[in-house]
């Protein structure tokens, strides 16, 4: 019974090397090898799909070998894919002689589903899959791949049992722990601005902000461009000149650099910004980009209308996400006050500094011993 491809599936995944091993006769033996385990972060499920005819990539080898001299004909491999322990999908081939002077071979995935896999020169020796199921009790999880275009979290094993038509028992089997699912497609940004087009303020007032992001990749590369009137759409901001593309790098942080490649920031411009998280997958190198966050550059030294702003809102934010519930009290004893001068252990700084000094702050973890608020 064929059922349908899931052609275009993600499955997220880290691959695991754990080996579980059953005994069910002395005649062969199945030995399971993951490929590429330690680059491998994503896998299609199209892979594993042995009716997909070699467009898939190397993931796996199985070597069997058989240990008697005898010939064993109306033969069949049956290739599972189990999650949690539940049956999901089931590749069964048609029937092959296996002759009395095979002795051990190895093949890959792709060999498998190409029918390149032959125990002797005789075409009845071939190996072809033609037959893939999908367990009636994984209909609930099909429809939660088809819906969401992702396999869920779970540990997935590979099984590979080798039967003889009429036999009680397997000839040989073999399953091993594939991979254990997870979401490599977490990323989220953090600092500076906000959301383009949510309409949140977002000005800020360092011309070498601190960029900050959230993701469980392994790399990144940050992208900032100038806002421009024909800018309608992502494509259009994706697809024009940025003003940096950052190295790529395994951290969550970068400064917008003061020399080097990058076009400067312009007081009064908005710019966008993204971040591109780097995974490897069964077919190659991938990508994926972060939304887009857009913030004003405004000049601190416009004036006190501007400063008394930025402590209105800026800095009390700031504070509040330190102090919580506090930060009541504190916006009741700066009710009033203008910024004149700006004292960061015990030394007078400019509103750049500030800016500077609260951008390295952001993401950390500190505690703070005294905050003195304005004498009456």
């Amino acid at each position: 019974m064929k059922l349908l491809k899931f052609s275009f599936l993600i499955l997220p995944v880290l691959l695991l090397s754990q080996l579980f091993s059953q005994t069910v006769g002395n005649d062969f033996t199945i030995e399971i090898t993951i490929l590429n385990e330690e680059n491998l972060q994503t896998l299609y499920l199209s892979d594993l799909d042995l009716q997909n005819f070699g467009t898939a990539e190397e993931l796996f080898e199985i070597t069997v070998t058989k240990n008697s001299r005898e010939a064993y004909d109306n033969c069949y491999f049956v290739i599972k894919l189990i999650r949690d322990n539940e049956l999901l999908v089931t590749a069964k081939s048609d029937l092959f002689t296996i002759p009395a002077d095979f002795i051990t071979k190895t093949a890959n995935n792709l060999e498998l589903s190409g029918g390149g896999f032959s125990f002797g020169e005789d075409p009845s020796t071939e190996v072809r899959f033609n037959e893939t199921t999908i367990n009636p009790s994984a209909e609930k999880l099909r429809d939660e791949i088809l819906s969401s275009g992702k396999a869920p979290f779970g540990i997935y094993k590979l099984s590979v049992e080798l039967y003889q038509k009429g036999a009680p028992a397997a000839l040989a089997a073999q399953e091993k722990i594939l991979l254990k699912a997870t979401n490599p497609s977490y990323l989220h940004l953090v600092t500076p601005g906000a959301p383009a087009g949510s309409g949140q303020s977002a000005n800020i007032y360092s011309e070498f902000p601190i960029f900050q992001w959230n993701g469980n990749g392994t790399e990144y590369q940050l992208m900032v461009f100038e806002k421009k009137e024909m800018m309608q759409s992502y494509d259009d901001i994706i697809n024009s000149q940025p003003n940096w593309v950052s190295d790529r790098t395994g951290a969550l942080s970068l400064q917008y650099p003061q020399s080097g490649n990058a076009i400067p920031l312009e007081f009064n411009k908005t710019y966008y910004w993204m971040v591109r998280m780097f995974i490897q997958s069964s077919s190659g190198e991938e990508f994926i980009d972060s939304e887009i966050w857009e913030f004003t550059l405004v000049n601190p030294e416009q004036g006190e209308n501007l400063q008394n702003q930025i402590v209105q809102e800026d800095i009390l934010q700031f504070l509040s996400r330190l102090l919580g519930p506090r930060i009541e009290e504190i916006k009741a004893n700066l009710e009033g006050y203008q910024l004149k001068r700006i004292k960061y252990n015990g030394e007078e700084i400019t509103i750049n500094k500030l800016y500077e000094i609260l951008n390295s702050y952001q993401g950390k973890s500190f505690e703070i011993v005294e905050f003195i608020p304005p004498e009456q």
